[in-house]
């Protein structure tokens, strides 16, 4: 049993760690983490895994795809031939060509980045892909993949020392993706709870209402509750006519 807890702090330990250095670790930091516990090399896929259920990327692993395939909706769909359609026609640069952009872009011309930004559209679909019935639609995902690769390109003057160019692009498109991810959960986080507090609501009003034998007043619930009386309001203002309570001066 201590065993298992010192594995499942050190996991946890190990998350926050990712969380400081971009969601980005290095398959040696992750072994060299758990030197100590001698994991044996059939239990590193675990922690892998675990990390990825996480969106944290271990560099240098590549897990294999066990979810089952889920379909692209049809609104999906749709826009992936629109964005393939427009990709099919932006301008593409050569290789040779990049290394030049890159250092024209970090220096502030308008145009590199505008080619840059083009060339990599693809990229963005690509990564996007990665992310893809998480929560966001395709085109939401893109979207975002997109706003970051424009900031990637914008900081490329600020980018971190020895990082390559399109490492730092990736970081920055990644880096987006995940945080709209992020941002979706926790708002869905938060409808829960307020769809959990509308159904206690209901439940204590019609209780309420059954033992007074009359439609009970916003002052008689927010008392009972012991719930401020803003915050019951807000709540009968999101809930609407489907709970009604008596006007005050009943």
């Amino acid at each position: 049993m201590d065993e298992q807890i010192r594995f499942k702090t050190a996991l946890a330990a190990l998350s926050a760690c990712a969380e400081q250095r971009n969601r980005r670790l290095q398959q040696e930091e992750v072994e060299e983490f758990f030197r100590d516990m001698n994991l044996s090399p059939d239990q590193y896929p675990f922690v892998y895994a675990y990390l990825a259920s996480k969106r944290i990327e271990v560099e240098g692993v590549e897990l294999p795809n066990v979810r089952e395939k889920v379909p692209y909706t049809e609104e999906e769909q749709e826009f992936l031939k629109q964005y393939q359609r427009a990709v099919s026609s932006v301008r593409r640069q050569e290789p040779d060509a990049l290394q030049e952009l890159f250092i024209q872009a970090a220096g502030g011309m308008e145009q590199a980045k505008e080619l840059l930004t083009e060339h990599y559209m693809d990229w963005v679909l690509s990564l996007a892909g990665e992310y893809a019935h998480q929560g966001l639609l395709i085109q939401d995902l893109v979207q975002e993949g997109n706003l970051g690769l424009v900031l990637g390109i914008d900081t490329l003057g600020l980018m971190e020392e020895g990082l390559a160019w399109e490492a730092h692009l990736e970081r920055e498109i990644r880096r987006a993706i995940r945080t709209a991810l992020d941002e979706q959960e926790n708002s869905r986080s938060t409808g829960e709870q307020v769809t959990e507090k509308l159904n206690k609501l209901a439940d204590i009003i019609t209780e309420l209402t059954e033992d007074f034998g009359r439609q009970v007043t916003p002052d008689e619930v927010s008392a009972y509750l012991n719930m401020p009386t803003e915050e019951l309001e807000e709540l009968l203002r999101i809930a609407g006519e489907t709970i009604e309570l008596a006007d005050r001066e009943q």
